[in-house]
């Protein structure tokens, strides 16, 4: 069982974050380019996005809307530069009550994309450190 990581990441903090997962957890990872996907039932699933105005970014809104995660194990994370607001929740609301099962969550601070000096090299080798370790854990519950 392989992990998937799909992400999505404008400015490079979710990316960065996914990528630590990914090299943590030995899976690969697929950018959300559209909706749908084929998800396998059985196979961890990480969901990682920028915070929209206290949201997850549209395409990941839409990816978790057009799958079918009925006997999926996810874990979904956020890169946030201000306040995460409700993107967790909204997330793992939308995949449970679609069938799956979401193992963990994890928010990270990110470099704020307009006002750099908010959150200043974030996510750094620290924040990349405890994603690495979450998701480490997060396998352990499959």
């Amino acid at each position: 069982m392989r992990p998937v990581v799909f992400y999505y990441s404008e400015t490079g903090n979710t990316e960065k974050v996914a990528r630590a997962v990914c090299e943590a957890t030995d899976g690969s990872m697929k950018r959300i380019e559209t909706g749908a996907e084929d998800l396998v039932e059985g196979e961890p699933v990480f969901v990682g996005t920028p915070v929209h105005a206290f949201k997850p970014a549209k395409p990941v809104m839409r990816f978790i809307k057009e799958n079918d995660w009925d006997g999926v194990k996810a874990a979904v994370f956020c890169t946030y530069s201000l306040y995460p607001g409700k993107t967790l929740r909204w997330m793992r609301e939308r995949i449970e009550r679609d069938g799956g099962e979401v193992l963990g969550e994890l928010k990270v601070k990110g470099r704020h994309p307009v006002v750099p000096f908010l959150a200043r090299g974030r996510p750094d080798e620290r924040d990349l450190e405890k994603a690495a370790s979450w998701a480490r854990k997060v396998l352990k519950r499959v």
